[in-house]
């Protein structure tokens, strides 16, 4: 019954956040930010091995990063310890408002960071949800119609192409502001 609310409230409550979400009147440059958030849906050990390594390349150029990641099913679920030093949150996290009931993705969410990276080549209501409740200055991520006021940055890609491009397509592009 649960699901069937969610299913149908949340796209209500998404658009309601989108239309109270004030935009930053500034964002910050490569350069000078220091705190990255990587989003990203998990999609098995090759996905979080691309984004740790995107996080480690980050790290070394100085940045704070942190990583949350979407499980949306069990078959998704890395193995053990493949996800050490990220967050995770579940469909299951989320109340039927499209609120979060987990304390430490509500702290993260609270968090100012630079520059958001949603390392995704999919969309759904709960990545758009996190995206909407987080306070970075700057959003990075695939282009996705009818979700441009999402993003500060959009990057357009074609379907077929892999992830890996999509995540190589995001450090450039962000190096470049």
């Amino acid at each position: 019954m649960n699901k069937f609310f969610k299913k149908y409230s949340l796209p209500i409550v998404l658009k309601f956040l989108e239309r109270r979400r004030k935009p930053v009147a500034t964002s910050v440059s490569y350069v000078e930010s220091k705190n990255i958030l990587l989003l990203f849906t998990s999609d098995g050990n090759q996905k979080i091995a691309l984004v740790k390594a995107l996080q480690n390349k980050l790290e070394k150029e100085g940045k704070n990063v942190e990583c949350l990641y979407l499980l949306m099913s069990y078959e998704d679920m890395p193995d053990v310890h493949a996800d050490a030093g990220m967050e995770k949150v579940e469909p299951t996290d989320f109340s039927i408002f499209g609120n979060i009931k987990k304390a430490s993705v509500s702290r993260l969410l609270e968090k100012r960071f630079d520059i958001l990276m949603h390392a995704d080549m999919e969309c759904n209501d709960y990545t758009n949800l996190i995206l909407t409740k987080t306070k970075a200055r700057c959003r990075i991520g695939r282009y996705f119609d009818k979700r441009d006021g999402q993003y500060d940055m959009m990057i357009k890609m074609s379907a077929d192409k892999k992830i890996k491009v999509l995540v190589d397509q995001i450090h450039y592009y962000a190096k470049a502001m």
